[in-house]
């Protein structure tokens, strides 16, 4: 298995993935092309839909040393970590600076997109240019990120990734389904239908919230009221047991 296998469905963001990965792992065949590799990557969406499972596959599939910054700290020793994430991974190139849920660097107010947190890292981005170093970043709310740092030249990538439908949707909860012991008529595309729109980590919760429910009831099986339980617990927050 490889990295990129970890990936349940989203086929056209894995291509993408795997087409950027290839760039960073094999830059003799770009460079003989004449051409540059995209100086980094953006992901976004709205929370539970894979994104960190996205990004780490390419640090895992790249083989390059992953620097991490994400927001741990007060406001001004987190602008000096952002500095001091870049200034390790531009000495130990060719590297990654994975920048985590970055809309979450500042304040989160869209009305303040030029927080010291935005400014310092646009600073880091360009002063690494012409380094073998590759930004990588994840985000929930873009609108909270200045347009002048997701610009071409600095995030040459943005990628939406949205929840889950049709087949991507059908093959994520027959993933999650594995091993678990449903009721004959409830397979992954009734429970696809159901839940249509809602993320993958709404998915995999659901799912095993059903079979919570199952063994407190001491069920041989899951049935579907076990699974309307779940969603109502999980999605509307519903605090109810069966029985």
């Amino acid at each position: 298995m490889n990295a990129f296998d970890k990936i349940i469905g989203y086929s056209y963001v894995k291509t993408e993935l795997q087409q950027i990965s290839d760039t960073l792992k094999s830059r003799e065949v770009y460079d003989n092309l004449g051409v540059a590799a995209p100086r980094g990557l953006l992901l976004y969406g709205e929370p539970g839909v894979g994104k960190s499972l996205m990004a780490n596959a390419i640090i895992e599939d790249s083989g390059r040393t992953a620097f991490i910054c994400r927001k741990d700290q007060p406001n001004g020793d987190f602008v000096k970590e952002i500095k001091a994430t870049f200034d390790k991974a531009a000495k130990n190139e060719p590297s990654i600076v994975y920048l985590d849920d970055m809309d979450k660097f500042a304040n989160g107010d869209e009305r303040h997109p030029d927080a010291e947190e935005y400014v310092t890292v646009q600073s880091c981005i360009d002063e690494i240019k012409g380094k073998q170093v590759f930004v990588l970043a994840t985000a929930n709310n873009i609108r909270c990120l200045p347009r002048s740092l997701r610009r071409a030249g600095r995030f040459d990538r943005m990628i939406e990734i949205d929840t889950p439908h049709g087949q991507d949707a059908i093959n994520i909860i027959s993933h999650y389904l594995d091993g678990k012991k449903f009721v004959d008529g409830i397979d992954a595309k009734t429970i696809a239908r159901i839940m249509d729109g809602h993320s993958c980590a709404e998915l995999e919760t659901v799912i095993n919230e059903a079979g919570i429910q199952a063994g407190y009831q001491r069920a041989e099986s899951i049935t579907m009221e076990h699974f309307i339980v779940a969603c109502l617990r999980t999605v509307f927050d519903v605090p109810a047991l069966c029985g």
